[in-house]
């Protein structure tokens, strides 16, 4: 089975909006968005992602999060509009990221869950009441997708989890149904500090080290998020953590800050290997390939 993972599209669509849509954490968005996010991260870049895991093969395709840009209805119309033109619900599991619950009023009307779920996003009763975790059974694999994502304070993107979803977690991670298989954890947070600057705390998930241990108790194999834009691959005995970074970034100054996608090749209940594709002159082009 071969498993697509894209990130971060941060599509941008302020069709339909007003000005009071705006007296909010927006402002703080929106200055991102003139300082240069709005160039550095493009629709044709994560259009020519999508189109390339389509061309290349992919049975399932899994977003981590922040597939908006300040948690709009347009944006997300638009994006899942452009996603189900390669990708139907069937074949693709989305989790949020803190830009798809960017303020309080998105969370409140439930945007992201109306939006980019009719139905439950999960197959597999896990015997819990909340939408996060959910577990989807695809043969041979178990995806478990989680919810770090919170409308926070200005200037501040961390996750949390909370410890009803870390409980529920281990409750499904305990199922016969997902002990059984090959073990796929999702979610936005990154789970190791990698850029250094003092502000990366206001960044961070809460739980990443309970979250960590989770996951090698029970036997996960691989863990992958986003929210950096950049790309990891950590081995941890047998758990991978992975990211490849943000899909839709075209133009970049680092070749690890480059618009970038995974493929995870998995048979036999076994990662064999992890391709990562970057986004160079206006085309997706395979950048690294690991076996495990």
């Amino acid at each position: 089975m071969i498993i697509g993972h894209i990130s971060d599209i941060h599509w941008l669509d302020t069709t339909g909006a007003h000005v009071l849509d705006f007296m909010n954490k927006r402002i703080s968005g929106g200055i991102n968005l003139l300082a240069g996010r709005a160039k550095k991260h493009t629709k044709d870049a994560a259009r020519c992602a999508l189109e390339t895991l389509k061309r290349e093969g992919c049975d399932h395709l899994i977003v981590t999060g922040d597939i908006s840009n300040l948690a709009l209805p347009a944006e997300f119309s638009a994006v899942k509009a452009a996603m189900d033109s390669y990708f139907d619900d069937d074949h693709k599991t989305i989790v949020p990221g803190n830009h798809d619950y960017y303020t309080r009023e998105s969370l409140k009307a439930r945007r992201f869950e109306k939006m980019i779920y009719t139905s439950s996003p999960g197959n597999l009763d896990i015997g819990v009441s909340a939408t996060w975790p959910f577990v989807r059974i695809l043969g041979e694999v178990a995806v478990i997708g989680l919810n770090s994502a919170r409308p926070r304070p200005w200037f501040v993107a961390g996750g949390i989890l909370g410890q009803q979803q870390l409980d529920d977690l281990e409750k499904a991670l305990q199922h016969p149904e997902v002990a059984s298989r090959f073990k796929i954890v999702a979610l936005h947070h990154n789970l190791f500090q990698v850029v250094t600057t003092p502000g990366e705390c206001l960044r961070n998930l809460r739980e990443r080290r309970e979250l960590l241990a989770i996951a090698q108790k029970y036997g996960v194999q691989l863990m992958i998020h986003g929210h950096d834009h950049d790309y990891v691959y950590k081995k941890m005995d047998q758990l991978i953590v992975a990211e490849a970074g943000s899909c839709s970034v075209s133009s970049f100054k680092a070749d690890n800050r480059a618009g970038k996608f995974n493929r995870y090749f998995i048979e036999n209940g076994r990662l064999e290997k992890t391709e990562t594709w970057r986004y160079e002159h206006g085309k997706y082009v395979l950048w690294k390939e690991i076996g495990n």
